[in-house]
């Protein structure tokens, strides 16, 4: 079961919906998924029209819960709690929490990570095999990623950490600049940044409001063959290709 946090210390950059349709693609890849949302804001549990549902993240690390299976074939969620905004716990609640997972058999767990560096981020990223940080092309995103990068690195020095750029677009000037400093800040920070990019696409944000993954609501979008395209690679990285 790889564990993988989901983070980025800035907002709007696609964190969320990075983790819904990337979980979606990889399981229609025959892959078991499981999605945890950890953010209070709940854009994950809201974009697969469970938010509200319970048992929530809360309750799976307070107390025991099982997962929600979605519509989508070999896709689960244990859906966000806003309650998460005021968690406290002076233990690690995720080893035990993460340990009741192991008899289900997932093969990837999906962590939605809150946008902050609070107890959820931490101990998330500290149980973490692997760590995905969504970004975009702009310098305030990219030195949102960069903090990010350096706290990561300040709770696990040896946790490997992939970077995927989000809502790219491609003829700005601005995003081939970022690229170029994305590409060189790669050795220095310790990152590998993927190949696949995702497009902005309006598709991929009407698909939020519409409770679906883009693959399902617009499977011929550029947003959706973005997402395919970097299930594939990230499996691929994660040695988890069938």
């Amino acid at each position: 079961m790889l564990k993988v946090s989901i983070f980025n210390f800035k907002g709007g950059t696609g964190k969320s919906t990075t983790a819904l349709n990337l979980g979606a693609a990889i399981a229609q890849l025959n892959v078991k998924t499981l999605l945890i949302d950890l953010d209070g804001q709940r854009t994950l549990s809201f974009g697969l029209g469970l938010d509200g549902r319970e048992p929530t993240a809360l309750q799976w690390l307070t107390d025991k819960a099982e997962p929600i299976a979605t519509d989508i074939k070999n896709l689960w969620i244990i859906p966000g709690d806003i309650g998460l905004f005021r968690l406290t716990s002076e233990t690690d609640l995720f080893i035990k929490s993460l340990n009741s997972l192991i008899p289900l058999d997932f093969d990837v767990v999906l962590m939605d990570c809150p946008p902050s560096l609070g107890l959820a981020s931490v101990q998330a990223i500290l149980n973490s095999d692997r760590v995905l940080i969504p970004t975009l092309c702009e310098p305030a995103a990219l030195k949102g990623m960069s903090e990010a990068i350096g706290l990561i690195r300040g709770e696990n020095q040896s946790i490997p950490i992939e970077v995927v750029r989000t809502r790219y677009r491609s003829r700005l000037v601005l995003t081939r600049e970022a690229d170029d400093l994305l590409i060189e800040s790669g050795e220095d920070l310790n990152y590998r940044l993927l190949h696949t990019v995702i497009p902005e696409n309006i598709q991929v944000a009407e698909s939020i409001a519409q409770q679906s993954p883009v693959l399902t609501y617009a499977k011929t979008s550029l947003g959706a063959k973005a997402y395919k395209s970097l299930a594939k690679e990230v499996l691929k990285l994660w040695g988890l290709k069938k």
